[in-house]
Formats: C-alpha cells, sequence, structure tokens
C-alpha cells in the first residue's frame, strides 16, 4: 500500500509541473520520429527525419528506469540516466518504429551536464509525456531531454509485454545489422527463442556480454545496460540503484536459452558505416532469461603436438561434462583433404583416458609434411542432447573446425594468423606458445608506429603479427629479423603475440610491401582484409592512376578514407587512421595527413607538423600496417614516408636514420647500425673467415672513448657517450678492418 501511495504522489507531482516548455515545440509520436522509408533504409540509413528537432512525445515507459546503470564521469552525479518507452499505440505495443530511447541529461546555463532528477523515479506502465532534443548516437535514436522540467506523467496503463522477434531480421551470421528489417525493432522490447551461446566477452569495469546465435548461425550480443547483467564484482554507488553489487554469471559457450528478452539497442556497422556489434539485446530482469537443457561441455581442447613433424602421430584430448546428466558418446571427426565435406571426415570413438573420469582422447594418424588437418569432437549426452568443439550454431550441418599443419621445420606467422573460415577469424593458436622468425616492419622507435610488427618477407597473405609484452622489443629496428616465443592472443578479435623470448638472427632483410586495390568492395564486406592483418600493404590505382581522399573526416577517431575515386562511396574506399593514441586507437603520431588538426595535441600530442586532408588530395601509394578493431580493419601509416607521391608536401622525417637497419655503415665484411645511434650500435659480421672483432670508438680529438672485443652478432652500449661525432675503429687480431663515423644522438 505504501508503495502504491508513493507512486501516485510522484505521478501528481509531475501532473502539476508546468507544461508550458512542452507547449511551444510539436507534438509528434514516437512512430512518426523513429519511422524511417523503406527506400532510406534500403540504403543503409536509418537516421530520423526529425533529427536535431526539439520535439514532444507521448509515450509508454518499458521498464523501471531504475533497473539501468550507465556510469559516466561527464555527468553529475556519476551516472547517465536513461529510459526507453513506446509509442502509446495498440496499448504500447513493440516493433513498427514504436521504441525510443530517452536520455535525462541536460546542459545547464555553466556548461554542466546534470541529470533528470525524476528519471530514476519512472516505472514500467507510466505514461509520460517528454520534450527534447533529436540526436543519435552509434545509429541509436535518442530523445535528449531538455531540461529537469521536460518530463511529465499522465498516468499508468499495464506495462508493455515483450514481442518474439526472428533474430534473422536484426543481424547476419557476422553480427552484422540488417538495417532493412532490424530498424523497425529499435528500442522495442523482444523477445530472442532457442538461441545458443557462441561466444563470451569479458570488459573493463568488470563488464561482460556474451554473444548467442540462432538454428540458422545468425548472431546477437546479448549486453549489459541493466543492472540484471551485472556481474558480483560490479559496484555501483548509485544510492538509488535497487542493489549494490551485480548477481550474474555469465553463461559458458553452448548454453542454450529457451528464450532471452531484453531492450533492442543499436551499435551500428556494415554498410552504415560504424564499428559497433550490430543490434544488440540487453535483458531489463532476471526473468529475461530462461535457460534450457544443457548439453555436453566440451573444454581443454589439447593436441599433443601443438605442430607435428611429417609422419608424427597427434593425440588429441579433451574434457567433456555434462552438468545436468551424463555422456552417452564421445566422437572425434578428422580431414586431410581440404576439399572433404563433413560427411566424409574420418570418424574415431574417443576414449576415457586412464585415471580420469571427464578427460576423453583419440589420435590421428602421421600426415606427410604441409599437410593441413582438420578436425572437430563430438558428444551427446542420455536425452540425446549434441555438443560440438569448436562450437557453431548449425554445427549438424556445418561444423567447425580446428586445424594444423604438418611443418618439419616449426610454425610460420602464417600458420599463426591463417583461418580457413573469417567468419571465425580467432587463430588456430590462441592461447597457445608458439615460436615463429619474421623482420620487423614497424619499430617502437621515434619517427616510427611505436609498435613492433614482425612479418615474414615470402608471405602475401596471413603474413605479419603484432609483438607485444617483451622489454626486448624496444630494441629493434625495422629490417632486422628476429626469432620470438610468446603466446598468442586475440584482442577483441585482434592477433597479437605476448611475447616471452627474442632472439635476433643476425639477418637483415626488406619485406616487399604487398599491394591492395582500395576500391574492392569485397575487401571489407566478404572479410578478405583478414588474410592482410598486420602485414606491411601499400594502397594503390591498379589502373595505373593516383590514389585519393574520398572522405576527408569519416568520424571522430582520426579516421578518413582513401580510394581510386575521389567521390567514391563508404564501401569502395578504404579507411587510414592517423595521429591518435589511447586506450582504444594506436595510430602513429608521427603522421601528419590526420582527419582533424585538433588531434596535434589530444589523444597523444602529435610529434609532427598537423595537415588536414581533403577531398581529391592524391598519392600514388600509402602505405602502413593493416589494422582490425571495433569491427574494421585501418590502415595505419607509419610515419610521412608512407605516403608515396603525395600532392602536398610532407615535413622530412629521419627516418633512414632513425628507425631502419638500412642505413649501415659496411666494412670488410661486417655491417653497423644504426647509425646515427643513441643507445646501442649492433654490429654483425657476414664474412664468415672473421671471427671477432675489436672495436674502439675515440672522440673526434682522438681520446680512446670506448672498447669492446666483438663477435657474431653483437651490440655495444653507447648510452653513457655524449652526443655527437664518434670515430670507430675495427681490427680482427691485430690486422685493421677499417673504420667509420658514428654519430651519437
Amino acid at each position: 500500500m505504501k508503495m502504491h501511495y508513493l507512486k501516485s504522489l510522484f505521478v501528481l507531482t509531475l501532473i502539476s509541473a508546468s507544461f508550458a516548455a512542452s507547449a511551444q515545440y510539436p507534438k509528434i509520436t514516437v512512430k512518426q520520429l523513429q519511422e524511417v522509408s523503406a527506400a532510406k533504409l534500403a540504403a543503409c540509413n536509418d537516421s530520423s527525419s526529425y533529427y536535431g528537432d526539439t520535439v514532444t512525445v507521448v509515450a509508454v515507459v518499458v521498464q523501471d528506469a531504475n533497473l539501468i546503470d550507465v556510469p559516466s564521469s561527464s555527468v553529475q552525479g556519476g551516472f547517465r540516466p536513461f529510459v526507453h518507452v513506446l509509442d502509446t499505440a495498440n496499448g504500447g505495443a513493440s516493433g513498427d518504429f514504436h521504441g525510443l530511447q530517452v536520455m535525462g541529461v541536460y546542459t545547464d546555463a555553466g556548461g554542466n551536464s546534470l541529470p533528470v532528477t525524476d528519471i530514476y523515479n519512472l516505472y514500467a506502465g507510466m505514461v509520460v509525456e517528454m520534450t527534447g532534443i533529436v540526436g543519435r548516437y552509434q545509429g541509436e535514436t535518442q530523445l535528449a531531454l531538455l531540461n529537469n522540467s521536460s518530463l511529465n506523467v499522465l498516468g499508468s496503463q499495464s506495462a508493455p509485454t515483450p514481442i518474439v522477434v526472428d533474430l534473422g531480421d536484426l543481424n547476419d551470421n557476422t553480427r552484422t545489422n540488417k538495417i532493412a528489417t532490424g530498424e523497425q525493432y529499435e528500442d522495442s522490447y523482444i523477445e530472442l527463442q532457442n538461441v545458443t551461446v557462441t561466444a563470451t566477452q569479458k570488459f573493463s569495469g568488470n563488464r561482460v556480454s556474451f554473444d548467442v546465435a540462432d538454428g540458422n548461425g545468425n548472431v546477437i550480443n546479448v549486453s549489459d545496460r541493466f543492472f540484471a547483467q551485472k556481474t558480483p564484482s560490479y559496484n555501483t554507488t548509485r544510492s538509488s540503484a535497487p542493489k549494490k553489487q551485480g548477481s550474474f554469471m555469465l553463461p559458458v559457450v553452448g548454453t542454450k536459452f529457451d528464450h532471452i528478452r531484453g531492450i533492442v539497442m543499436h551499435s551500428e556497422n556494415g554498410c552504415s558505416g560504424g564499428s559497433g556489434r550490430g543490434y544488440e539485446v540487453n535483458p531489463t530482469r532476471d526473468s529475461d532469461y530462461k535457460i534450457g537443457k544443457t548439453p555436453p561441455n566440451i573444454s581443454e581442447v589439447v593436441r599433443t603436438p601443438l605442430v607435428p613433424k611429417a609422419d608424427e602421430k597427434v593425440m588429441i584430448s579433451a574434457k567433456i561434462i555434462d552438468f545436468d546428466g551424463s555422456i552417452a558418446s564421445a566422437k572425434f571427426y578428422y580431414s586431410d583433404n581440404l576439399t572433404d565435406t563433413y560427411d566424409k571426415f574420418t570418424e574415431i570413438v574417443m576414449t576415457l583416458k586412464s585415471g580420469t573420469t571427464d578427460t576423453y582422447e583419440a589420435e590421428i594418424p602421421g600426415k606427410a609434411e604441409n599437410t593441413i588437418v582438420r578436425y572437430y569432437l563430438y558428444a551427446t549426452d542420455d536425452i540425446a542432447q549434441e555438443s560440438y568443439m569448436p562450437f557453431s550454431a548449425n554445427a549438424s550441418s556445418n561444423p567447425d573446425f580446428i586445424f594444423y599443419t604438418v611443418r618439419n621445420g616449426g610454425l610460420t606467422i602464417s600458420d599463426v594468423q591463417r583461418v580457413l573460415n573469417v567468419a571465425n577469424d580467432a587463430s588456430p593458436f590462441n592461447n597457445q606458445e608458439v615460436t615463429v622468425t619474421g623482420v620487423v616492419t614497424a619499430s617502437a622507435k621515434s619517427y616510427d608506429l611505436e609498435q613492433i610488427y614482425i612479418q615474414d618477407p615470402n608471405a602475401t597473405m596471413w603474413g605479419g603479427i603484432k609483438c607485444q609484452g617483451n622489454s626486448d622489443l624496444i630494441k629493434l629496428f625495422r629490417g632486422q629479423e628476429v626469432t620470438v616465443t610468446g603466446t598468442v592472443a586475440e584482442s577483441f578479435g585482434y592477433t597479437v603475440l605476448n611475447v616471452t623470448k627474442v632472439v635476433k638472427t643476425g639477418e637483415v632483410k626488406t619485406v616487399p610491401i604487398v599491394t591492395l586495390d582500395p576500391s574492392d568492395s569485397a575487401f571489407y564486406f566478404s572479410k578478405e582484409a583478414e588474410a592482410y592483418e598486420s602485414m606491411l600493404v601499400g594502397m594503390v590505382n591498379p589502373a595505373g592512376g593516383k590514389v585519393y581522399v574520398s572522405n576527408p573526416r569519416l568520424n571522430n577517431f582520426g579516421e578518413y578514407q582513401i580510394s581510386t575515386d575521389q567521390n567514391a562511396t563508404y564501401g569502395k574506399s578504404r579507411r587510414v587512421q592517423a595521429g591518435i593514441q589511447n586506450t582504444n586507437n594506436s595510430s602513429s603520431l608521427w603522421v601528419s595527413l590526420v582527419s582533424d588538426t585538433t588531434l596535434k595535441d589530444r589523444d597523444g600530442s602529435m610529434n609532427v607538423a598537423a595537415i588536414e586532408v581533403t577531398q581529391g588530395m592524391s598519392f600514388d601509394t600509402v602505405v602502413g600496417i593493416m589494422y582490425y578493431g571495433f569491427g574494421n580493419y585501418n590502415l595505419i601509416p607509419r610515419n610521412n614516408d608512407d605516403f608515396k607521391g603525395s600532392s602536398v608536401v610532407l615535413p622530412e622525417t629521419d627516418y633512414p636514420k632513425i628507425v631502419s637497419v638500412n642505413d649501415i655503415a659496411k666494412l670488410s665484411g661486417i655491417t653497423f647500425f644504426p647509425n646515427p645511434a643513441e643507445n646501442e650500435l649492433h654490429m654483425n659480421i657476414t664474412d664468415a673467415t672473421v671471427s671477432a672483432v675489436t672495436v674502439r670508438i675515440s672522440d673526434v680529438s682522438g681520446k680512446l672513448v670506448l672498447t669492446q672485443d666483438m663477435s657474431g652478432f653483437d651490440t655495444i652500449s653507447i648510452a653513457d657517450l655524449q652526443a655527437g661525432m664518434y670515430i670507430v675503429n675495427c681490427s680482427n687480431d691485430g690486422v685493421s678492418l677499417g673504420s667509420f663515423r658514428l654519430i651519437k644522438k
């Protein structure tokens, strides 16, 4: 009784508030605000025709606003309040452009962002009148309330109920939004039936989300706008929150849900040009999740050896458990023929490993060198539920595969990067320790990308990888060949190597630039670009003409686009990013050509003059590392020298002297680099008859300042020398091999 009294009092209080603010703006329905023509949607344009206008709408509240918990440091109080509403037509039914997101934040005269104080008091079924500005955020249409008097409660009715929606109307099997059929459900309360968890994600701030797929493989992210999906490690400081700590437990891959309900939100990607996760569903309360019977869980799959040699047998083992029953059978399927369909795979019954109750194993016969072997695991439980590893939504008709290549000489970078199905672009060696050899294409040095990439110089696809996590990496120069050991990891779809050991081979090699057509529309949409992830590539006009800037400012993240046509559309242009470094972006601060000159001192201070690109600016070639992030492939130039034949004059760099080992002092059978040098001078003996070298460094007055005996591929520290010019004399068993001038920076 007390709760009803408080709610009634709140309603009466708001009804008595002034309606003067809303009277001066046009009153429209939610559907009028949200509806977009079929022609616009077909052209991937879902923007409201009222964008930028101030309007008044009357709508039904979908869920208690107090269930939303969105921290925000820019809003007074630390949280950004939202509420989702539906058009009052048909009793507040979902779908047909009836949903709308309302943001309860306004800006006062002093420029402060303030929360609308009453918004957290709204509950499901309230009929409200709201006045605000129609805006847009990453594909999501929003109504931003004007001020603290822009919200009035008119009454209440039954709380809206969910509408059953086919997941395939929202996203495809790559989680790309289907705007033409999905936009009508934006901000509606929906129910997805019979879906299976395909992937889980953990983010900073103790946040989690997960992907589910239907029987046709269409995928959607289940996200955490509401308290329902906050984990036990999540804590809120919002005083009015219904609880202070989350309780959600992230499901394991393979978990089946009879249904998942929630609010549809839009994080645009694909043809709309965004880099988000497509349409998402956000459960509002615990009852929005209904887990079905759990099939067998297959985990801890181990291959021994990880990289087999020719004719070497391979043992596959896995832990297989049924949480609500027992395992009826466990099988293993493999093929050494890439043209085999899944029904041609060889079947092997897996057996329990001796001394265990849940670890099953099977053996693959040895194969010839360079053979690619595909395999997958299968299990059933006592009620005939099936599981596959790796998991795929339509595995019964088209299973996914794990694979390996037989290598006598050990792994290559291409083995680590290559995937057989770009829809699942995770490395086949994810979470495994590997050792690979490559040539440095980007270094941590000044005038460079300040990140380390290595590449197989003989590879034309799948040949590059980013290396991180070891201090020895920062000593590397472009052109050096190195062998690195580390653990393969997936960073939001981007394959990296967390390095534990770096060994310089002593070789210096040139990596050929792989050329690509920036106007190739299939490059992104078919994920053809995945084959070039982390590789050094050059965008060229295949017809022999120029490459142009086609979109000088794609967004606020330092991205612009290039193509063979300065008027090219989004789909026929490639993204370039420069001048920005923060937790989400890692482009170079040594590139002058940027989308916005305000980047000069924002998100990492640029080290060169900022030049804002303009449409039609041209180049012979634009070179860079192919980077993947937020659903997009970006070309990241390393410095100004990566813009070949630029139509604008770019500031010169010290690239040949600072970054690369190409500027080498060559003596008889010996090379020294770099020169100028800052902290270390590297020596490489290339003459097999020379076993050791005595290096003597003198200043310009002839005073000996440093002596060191060196052999093979060796390094001498010059960090303690003053900046200036020195003479380096080299000898072998007292016989002079020559001298050269060294510049110490």
